[in-house]
């Protein structure tokens, strides 16, 4: 299987609209070679084969799938939960042709983290690797304890399986206060994907706009020797296509392709 291209388009950005229409608008903006987000096939209903034709059919090629809500901080019995629902995300990951499912690691709050949470966290993410290992996952730091970059690192290196990695949001820690180059520099020996987006005032906004310039992010990505790929998000109260658009351009021009 070809390698992906580096900037990926996340549909993310057109969650409360019908799925179907959005890929074909996708195609029409050459937005061809996606990061797909699940919403609409745990959440809504729709049909797994009807995604993969409809991606068939305009020409669009998902490498990513973007998953629900799981939270591998819970023992047993309650991670079982957690468990069946990563199994049914990976077989539609698997029936889309993607090879990485995007999760998170759960609703932990950083004061209740402890010596304790990190074991059954890495116990989880190593079965989960051990259960799956065809697929890479990458963890991103979404909210709680995750957005503490000494707990992701702790995590990865208990864990230490090549197909358990993070997915690097510098603006998810920015917003939550935490500078994200300074959490680069903690966590690069375990990035193996980056999210792109902007903040404006505290809210999410287009990337190459708002107040959080990540220039230095990427310069440091490329001096770390990061040669993976990138999502390009949209999550800001405008219009989600001319904004993604937009985004995935300024991204593509930002962005040095990968060296041989």
């Amino acid at each position: 299987m070809p390698a992906p291209p580096r900037v990926l388009a996340s549909t993310t950005s057109h969650k409360r609209e019908p799925l179907l229409p959005t890929l074909e608008i996708f195609s029409r903006l050459d937005l061809r070679d996606l990061d797909l987000n699940l919403h609409h096939i745990l959440e809504e209903g729709v049909a797994v084969e009807a995604v993969a034709d409809a991606a068939a059919a305009s020409g669009l090629r998902i490498w990513i799938v973007s998953g629900g809500w799981c939270d591998f901080f819970q023992p047993a019995p309650r991670s079982g939960v957690t468990d069946l629902s990563v199994v049914r995300q990976v077989e539609i990951a698997r029936r889309l042709g993607a090879t990485q499912l995007r999760l998170f690691f759960g609703r932990l709050e950083y004061a209740d983290y402890s010596r304790g949470a990190l074991e059954i966290i890495s116990r989880n993410l190593r079965r989960l690797s051990d259960r799956h290992p065809e697929m890479r996952f990458n963890f991103e730091n979404h909210d709680g304890a995750s957005l503490n970059p000494e707990v992701c690192r702790d995590i990865l290196e208990r864990v230490d399986r090549p197909n358990i990695r993070m997915n690097f949001d510098p603006i998810n820690f920015e917003r939550a206060g935490v500078n994200g180059r300074g959490a680069l520099d903690i966590l690069h020996a375990f990035v193996g994907h980056v999210h792109l987006k902007g903040l404006e005032q505290g809210e999410f906004c287009e990337f190459g706009a708002g107040d959080v310039d990540l220039e230095p992010v990427l310069h440091a990505l490329e001096s770390y020797g990061y040669r993976g790929g990138f999502t390009v998000e949209y999550e800001g109260p405008h219009d989600g296509t001319l904004r993604l658009y937009q985004s995935v351009k300024r991204a593509q021009s930002a962005i040095q392709p990968a060296r041989a």
